[in-house]
């Protein structure tokens, strides 16, 4: 009977042992191991179109363009195409223009048009583009940057073209009896030097405009056309 006793006493300690044990709280001062955080990727606005109008006193400027060691200006528009065509960015008369988006288009269409002047005067950032006629130069300068109130564009140079009499690449809405996807390519199949980019429905693109300096197939106008490569936002 003691030994009895003496079992069922040592169970009871034993149950009542664990159940204060498995009762008490974990020690909550350990250190917690530490999830890795997820580093958010910060893009810092390189051009602040606010402030670039503010330097100019003109909300008519709404991008940026830049195309790294060939031209860098701001872009205005206006409320048609001719207004910038002689004016400066501060809105004086000035012959030589400012380089200036389609007033038909925002900085949201997937195809942009950009015109600008070229002429005798160096200074005129568009005149720069007439060196496009040069394979070497085009597969040096690849890439076109747009900086915008909302995000920042690289756009991969696919074509480089002089236009004598086909003038629909200004179309935004309607391509003569061609989808989108088939007036692109057929802007990219005009270049001067062989691209493979891949059109489709979906590409976003970018015309730069400027009248042609070259006496090469009797131009008009030269074209460079390229198209998004990446596009980050604020």
């Amino acid at each position: 009977m003691k030994k009895k006793r003496i079992i069922i006493i040592l169970s009871i300690i034993i149950v009542a042992f664990l159940s204060i044990f498995l009762l008490v709280p974990k020690n909550t001062n350990k250190q917690k191991k530490k999830e890795p955080k997820t580093e958010e990727k910060t893009i810092i606005k390189k051009y602040d179109i606010d402030k670039i109008q503010t330097d100019y006193n003109n909300e008519d400027i709404i991008a940026y363009i830049s195309i790294p060691n060939v031209l860098e200006t701001p872009i205005a528009k206006g409320i048609d195409n001719d207004y910038y065509l002689n004016h400066d960015l501060y809105k004086n008369d000035d012959y030589r223009g400012t380089v200036e988006m389609d007033f038909r288009n925002t900085t949201n269409d997937k195809k942009i048009l950009i015109y600008g002047h070229s002429g005798e005067e160096q200074e005129l950032p568009f005149l720069q583009l007439n060196k496009y006629i040069e394979e070497q130069f085009y597969r040096d300068n690849p890439y076109i940057y747009l900086y915008t109130k909302e995000d920042e564009r690289k756009y991969k140079i696919i074509s480089s073209y002089i236009e004598t009499e086909d003038f629909d690449y200004v179309n935004l809405i309607s391509f003569n009896g061609l989808t989108y996807k088939e007036h692109v390519e057929k802007l990219k199949n005009k270049s001067l030097f062989p691209t493979d980019a891949t059109i489709t429905e979906e590409s976003n693109i970018l015309i730069l405009q400027t009248c042609s300096m070259n006496n090469r197939g009797n131009g008009h106008y030269h074209l460079i056309i390229g198209l998004l490569e990446e596009r980050n936002t604020y």
